[in-house]
């Protein structure tokens, strides 16, 4: 690459303006509203509620950069942007009137956190400031979208018909357990989380749930406990303190089953963007199978088997190892 060519990169990848201005454009609903017609500036900026010479200024350097098109004050969207409405569904992951103001606002962390080797707060600041913000139904909505996209692959990849009683640790709104009870009929199923996540859930039949926090409180006794993108926000401490928990509350065959994205060896540039983005949120990281496999075992379990999902995440198997395994062993439940 020549000299030239290497500052470019670098004023392309220092670039503060374009994440800000196509989040912001997202919270705005720009692309509809446009679609919808409002492809002028006054109507458009009457439509989003803003300044009209602000989204001027705005608009004029998405028009620069590619986003939309536009001239003499008319706009226009394009492929780019059309990914913004509503309807295609990445607008919500960058809302920031949503969840997505939260992790904005971790990023502002990310210096004090490589300087530390933490983020600085405390582990249970995103769930507060979540609540605090009036943002946790938007948080919730997201992650039930996630998890739904990954549930009936979970469903049906593992041979569930050992298992009688599942535990979904952390499971929101229960999404996933739903899946799992309604593709197999003979399991019973509890959702357990935090009292603010499950209040106003009711349970239905082969459904339980159990308000709780899984660092304090006891797990019910089962055969297979879910844990689906939880891990991941969490340092390896508190991760493995959690698969400690799974298997000190399940029975002696019982497995945990952990559903989240595996950190390739050479990560790509989206895989090491979020293990960033994790890392400033809670102090969390994404894994290698290698680091899994290294975290099961000093919380006494084995990684049994790792199967990749096209969702782009992985359903991974632990199962308690033999040494840990207690013959006399008295279950609860």
């Amino acid at each position: 690459m020549s000299t030239e060519g290497a500052r470019a990169r670098l004023r392309e990848l220092s670039d503060f303006a374009a994440p800000w201005a196509v989040w912001i454009a997202a919270t705005l609903r720009l692309s509809d509203h446009i679609e919808a017609g409002a492809t002028r500036l006054p109507e458009l900026a009457e439509r989003a509620g803003v300044d009209p010479d602000a989204l001027r200024r705005l608009l004029r350097y998405l028009v620069a950069r590619g986003v939309f098109s536009g001239e003499h004050g008319s706009y226009a969207n394009t492929d780019v942007s059309r990914l913004l409405k509503d309807e295609i569904g990445w607008r919500p992951w960058l809302d920031l009137d949503g969840a997505p103001g939260v992790w904005a606002e971790s990023w502002t962390r990310l210096l004090e956190a490589v300087r530390e080797g933490a983020p600085g707060r405390d582990d249970h600041w995103y769930y507060e400031e979540l609540a605090r913000t009036g943002r946790a139904a938007s948080f919730d909505s997201l992650m039930a979208a996630q998890v739904a996209a990954n549930a009936e692959h979970v469903a049906r990849e593992l041979d569930w018909s050992p298992v009688t009683d599942v535990v979904d640790v952390g499971g929101g709104t229960g999404v996933m357990l739903r899946t799992l009870l309604a593709a197999h009929p003979r399991m019973r199923g509890t959702l357990f989380d935090l009292p603010q996540v499950v209040e106003g859930l009711e349970p239905a039949e082969r459904l339980n749930i159990i308000a709780g926090n899984v660092f304090h409180d006891a797990l019910p006794a089962g055969d297979a406990y879910v844990l689906s993108q939880i891990l991941h926000g969490w340092a390896d401490e508190g991760a493995a303190e959690i698969l400690r928990r799974c298997a000190e509350a399940g029975r002696d065959d019982a497995r945990v089953v952990i559903v989240e994205g595996v950190l390739s060896e050479r990560p790509s540039a989206d895989e090491a963007s979020f293990d960033l983005f994790m890392f400033t949120l809670g102090g969390g990281r994404q894994r290698t199978l290698d680091e899994f496999r290294r975290m099961a075992e000093s919380a006494g379990l084995e990684l049994r088997s790792a199967k990749p999902l096209t969702t782009g995440n992985s359903v991974i198997e632990l199962r308690r190892s033999i040494s840990s395994r207690s013959p006399g062993r008295r279950e609860s439940g």
